[in-house]
């Protein structure tokens, strides 16, 4: 009986030490693996730098566009193409485009500032006095011109550029663009550049299609030119020649700070000269300051909805 015990005994006790054993071993394994293991943090400095797709879509934001919604923006290169016209090429200044091709409007702007904007297509009767206007107020512009213009009237041109007015293209031919193919949108942008760059002997990177037709394909091919298409916010209706009162009350009803401001330097608009005048001094007596577009488009995000 004595004997008995004692084996079972030793079986027991073998069988425990075995247990003990193994234990302790697949204990030791799992602290050994716990110990190699980094904590969340230690995982996350460890890991390799983070690329710009881990960064969520509101932190990428552009040069301009300070607030552009995820689901109608798209990050897209600084260069442009190499046959880019512009020296400066716009897009240089533009890090975040909208996927559905839209012009500028208006520049999203706290600062007090606006762009007056002035088409010439045709005629020389109103250009020397809408410069002398400008230069009496001490005011500067942008001036889009035609190409067959500028070749017309190449000392016009020169005059306006030495008054250090910003010049942007309003194309070649005088048509609806957005009737064109892209090979002939491109033809007509081209055109007009060189025609400004023999005559002005710089262009900036703004372009206005004639009567501000415009499509994706229009909008598309000035970029890929180097140049931005810029619309208006706030037609004066100078070309209608509505009337003198009718003219200053309209624009300085509309315009708010960003705001870029339509007025033409044709032959057709024949109340501009006594207008122009009454428009400066009521835009500065609500506190505007009157700039070029190239220095509107720096003080805040250019807009790309149509705000009228």
């Amino acid at each position: 009986m004595l004997i008995v015990t004692r084996r079972r005994l030793l079986m027991l006790l073998a069988l425990f030490i075995c247990i003990t054993v193994g234990m302790g071993f697949v204990l030791g394994r799992r602290m050994e693996q716990a110990r190699k293991l980094p904590l969340a943090h230690e995982a996350e400095e460890a890991s390799p730098d983070k690329s710009a797709t881990d960064v969520p879509a509101a932190g990428r934001t552009g040069t301009l566009d300070t607030h552009p919604s995820p689901a109608d923006k798209a990050i897209v290169d600084k260069g442009v193409p190499d046959e880019a016209l512009v020296d400066e090429p716009v897009t240089e200044m533009i890090a975040i485009v909208p996927k559905v091709k839209m012009p500028i409007f208006y520049v999203e702007t706290k600062e007090p500032a606006v762009a007056l904007t002035f088409d010439i297509s045709w005629g020389q009767q109103q250009v020397m006095g809408v410069l002398g206007i400008l230069r009496e107020k001490n005011v500067k512009s942008t001036f889009f011109l035609s190409g067959p213009w500028a070749k017309r009237y190449p000392d016009l041109v020169q005059e306006i550029a030495a008054a250090g007015h910003d010049i942007g293209s309003h194309g070649d031919a005088h048509v609806d663009l957005s009737n064109y193919s892209r090979d002939e949108v491109a033809k007509n942008i081209s055109t007009a550049h060189e025609d400004l760059l023999d005559t002005a002997g710089r262009v900036s990177p703004y372009f206005r299609p004639p009567n501000g037709d415009y499509d994706d394909v229009v909008v598309d091919t000035a970029r890929s030119l180097g140049y931005e298409t810029v619309i208006w916010a706030v037609d004066s209706l100078d070309w209608k020649n509505p009337g003198v009162d009718f003219m200053v009350e309209r624009v300085l009803g509309r315009t708010f700070s960003g705001a870029i401001v339509l007025m033409h330097a044709s032959d057709s608009s024949q109340q501009i000269q006594d207008a122009l005048p009454l428009i400066i001094d009521g835009l500065r007596g609500k506190g505007f300051r009157l700039v070029p577009l190239s220095e509107l488009t720096r003080l805040g995000t250019p807009a790309r909805r149509d705000p009228r």
